[in-house]
């Protein structure tokens, strides 16, 4: 293989290596910033779970003692 043919060959290869390099890299990149971002909204879904978990929890523990109160009151009631 003569000079001019690799030199030809290497003209070719070359660039388009260096494009799928820059391809490669932009494609991690915007695969790292996906998942970054499907990471934040499942953060910030959980939290926002927990928060109403807990009031609900704190409302089933009042309507609980309401029921309690509720029961005692009609218990009063039907012992008349």
């Amino acid at each position: 293989m003569d000079t001019a043919r690799l030199y030809g060959a290497i003209e070719i290869i070359v660039p388009l290596l260096v494009f799928l390099a820059f391809a490669m890299h932009r494609f991690r990149t915007g695969m790292e910033a996906s998942w970054r971002e499907e990471a934040e909204k499942y953060r910030s879904k959980a939290e926002r779970q927990s928060i109403e978990l807990a009031e609900l929890h704190k409302e089933v523990k009042e309507l609980r003692r309401e029921n309690a109160e509720l029961r005692e009151q009609i218990a009063e009631l039907l012992s008349r």
